[in-house]
């Protein structure tokens, strides 16, 4: 009866990027998060891809991030996001009310909190647990549980958050979240080409160049390559190209990258002794989408002295490890009477079953 009233989901809000998992079906969701709403009237028109298409083509239309810093800024905004995937990847189930699991920031704030309860469980959950990102990753990865003492060290670097926390003796030892992304380095480049070139380009142009040809410098071996990208003249406002190479991109994005790696030596400096000698062996781990920048581990070693590697190069992690919470506690569905308001926020692991 509790699969008909929703199968068990588990969403990983991120800024950029909302992913969700549904039980037995698997990852059935990677969308941009982004709304498309009519200037005029206020209504959605478009949620996702459909939503990052009309970005700039019509001047009626305006698009809205529901999700900044990893957490809902816009709850209305937010609660249409959620509602709407729930009902679209739960098929017949239109009013589905599912146990529902979202991966938040460690540093998750009280405003935050507040928007994205109220907003999830406007969106119709019937039940809803807060997983911090790091743990949701880690167990997604299979890298750490409940019954194992080891140590374990997970850098999510998303688009506009940086989450670092250390797990330890079957809980969150330390966190440290900093505002500072993948985002950050796009206007980077955008800064760089206005200030060096005169061309007013595009966010997602800048993104474009920075998965094709962005590296962390130096370069050391690695060839240089280039790309051509669009933009607007400043002076003229006609359309013009110019072409980006490795060196121009690694120039713009150096103090952005700089920034990323002093959160990640941030977020290990609150560890004990015992645990900080075995951090030199156990390292850390990079998830999220901005962990695939070429040379960023390279950096880390350099600037901490903790070796890092390149954990999930798919950006699911999170959401799995989402899953995997749910899938270890689906076994009691507590009666009514026992069913509270308020989500549970979870810094310890749960008895998982591999």
């Amino acid at each position: 009866m509790w699969d008909f009233a929703g199968r068990d989901t588990a969403i990983d809000m991120g800024s950029a990027t909302v992913r969700m998992h549904l039980k037995d079906r698997g990852v059935v969701c990677r969308e941009p998060s982004l709304l498309a709403r009519c200037r005029r009237t206020g209504r959605i028109l478009a949620l996702g891809v459909p939503a990052q298409k009309m970005a700039g083509r019509n001047p009626d239309v305006t698009l809205v991030r529901p999700v900044r810093e990893g957490a809902p800024t816009e709850t209305d905004a937010a609660e249409y996001m959620m509602r709407a995937l729930v009902r679209r990847h739960h098929k017949r189930h239109y009013t589905a009310r599912p146990r529902l699991v979202v991966t938040v920031p460690s540093g998750l704030t009280p405003v935050h909190y507040r928007a994205l309860r109220f907003s999830a469980y406007q969106a119709g959950a019937r039940r809803l647990t807060l997983l911090p990102t790091p743990i949701a990753a880690a167990i997604g990865m299979g890298m750490t549980s409940a019954l194992r003492s080891d140590v374990t060290v997970i850098a999510n670097i998303g688009a506009e958050v940086t989450d670092v926390g250390v797990i330890a003796f079957g809980g969150l030892v330390t966190s440290h979240t900093a505002l500072i992304g993948g985002s950050a380095l796009d206007r980077a480049i955008v800064d760089l080409v206005r200030r060096e070139y005169h061309v007013s380009l595009s966010r997602s142009a800048a993104e474009e160049a920075k998965l094709e040809v962005g590296a962390v410098p130096p370069l050391g071996r690695r060839p240089v390559r280039q790309t051509e990208v669009n933009g607007r003249d400043i002076a003229t406002g006609m359309p013009r190209s110019l072409v980006l190479t490795t060196v121009d991109v690694g120039r713009a994005i150096a103090g952005p990258v700089a920034e990323i790696v002093d959160a990640i030596g941030a977020g290990v400096t609150g560890c004990s002794p015992e645990i900080s000698g075995d951090l030199l062996n156990v390292g850390v781990t990079l998830t999220g989408g901005c962990a695939r920048l070429p040379g960023l581990e390279r950096l880390i070693h350099d600037r901490t002295g903790l070796p890092a590697r390149l954990g999930d190069d798919t950006g699911d992690a999170a959401v799995l490890g989402a899953a995997e919470v749910l899938r270890s506690a689906r076994s009691q569905e507590p009666p009514t009477r026992d069913t509270s308001p308020h989500p549970q926020l979870m810094t310890t692991l749960p008895d998982l079953e591999y």
